[in-house]
């Protein structure tokens, strides 16, 4: 069954151990941590709902750091338990119903990628799960603890470091945290808890860039390739290209509703055996507006798939 919605639930709780001090709301490149990985997925259309799982004593400031930055898509944010299993839980059960895709994301991942999220969305279905990594480019080997002696070294070709977003179908993550719960079986991620139910799990190459700020130095590594994006203050548009596949008898009515949405069509292909392909740049918040459309005006046989394009200025709607 292929997931409609997805609900994005982000975890952002914990005591900051490692980095000294809680990092959620750490200034980096101008916005709160935090900030960064809850507008890159609230600004991804197939993202219906944010669930944010923080700390309970920082919960009103959490409102309002997402209430800046994840627009008019509903959020919710919930306190989180004393381990991130608990708190991914927390989140997931505060997702509504409509909700039958989850992917759960560290908000100490400041960098993730909607692109690479998307890839990890298409495979997803129920007994297949997504994790997001990059392969192991150094050797490892396993130490004995006391000794500090190497014991064996593995095989880096079957070695990958997971990431965050991990992603599922609601049923499947569900099942896989309720059961772990019964047999208080602790896991790092959720991941573990799929694949400890048998489910496949796929794993997906992502840009080395999402890695998750562990220590204070990481803060700074963040921030140099933040700046380098499209700064949160701005309140920048996503725009993502749409490709539209339709009958010679609808492009004017398509290529109109595109021009509604305040879209830019930027070329029609009409050298095909079958049909025309309209490419357009659209703000992503239009693409659910444009979809309602879309049927009635292009018919039930027409498609359509966007992607990530880039960050642009709103435009100025004229009075």
């Amino acid at each position: 069954m292929a997931v409609e919605n997805w609900g994005a639930v982000i975890v952002a709780a914990g005591k900051g151990a490692r980095f000294g001090r809680p990092k959620q709301l750490e200034e980096v490149a101008g916005a709160p941590l935090v900030a960064w990985s809850m507008r890159t997925l609230a600004a991804m259309p197939e993202v219906s709902d944010v669930v944010i799982a923080t700390e309970p004593d920082i919960v009103e400031p959490m409102k309002s750091v997402a209430a800046s930055v994840v627009g008019e898509k509903p959020f919710v944010v919930v306190p989180g338990g004393e381990t991130r299993q608990e708190s991914a839980n927390a989140g997931l059960e505060a997702l509504p119903e409509r909700c039958d895709g989850v992917l759960i994301h560290d908000g100490a991942r400041p960098l993730v990628l909607a692109s690479d999220v998307r890839n990890a969305m298409a495979i997803v279905q129920d007994g297949r799960a997504a994790i997001l990594g990059t392969p192991v480019v150094d050797t490892i080997k396993v130490v004995e603890k006391k000794r500090s002696q190497v014991v064996r070294t593995l095989d880096r070709e079957e070695l990958w470091a997971a990431q965050t977003p991990q992603l599922a179908t609601r049923h499947d993550l569900r099942n896989a945290h309720i059961e772990a719960l019964k047999g208080e079986v602790p896991a790092s991620d959720d991941a573990t808890l799929l694949e400890r139910l048998g489910l496949e799990v796929i794993m997906v190459a992502a840009s080395p860039d999402n890695f998750k700020v562990t220590h204070p130095e990481d803060l700074a590594r963040a921030g140099y390739l933040l700046r380098e994006r499209a700064p949160i203050t701005s309140q920048l548009d996503e725009v993502v290209l749409l490709e539209a596949f339709v009958p010679d008898n609808a492009v004017e009515a398509v290529c109109g509703e595109i021009e509604r949405q305040e879209g830019t069509v930027d070329g029609i292909d009409r050298d095909l055996p079958s049909g025309v392909v309209i490419r357009a740049y659209v703000a992503s918040e239009r693409v659910a507006q444009f979809a309602q459309s879309f049927e009635r005006l292009a018919g039930a046989q027409a498609t359509y798939t966007t992607r990530f394009a880039h960050f642009a200025s709103p435009v100025a709607v004229a009075p």
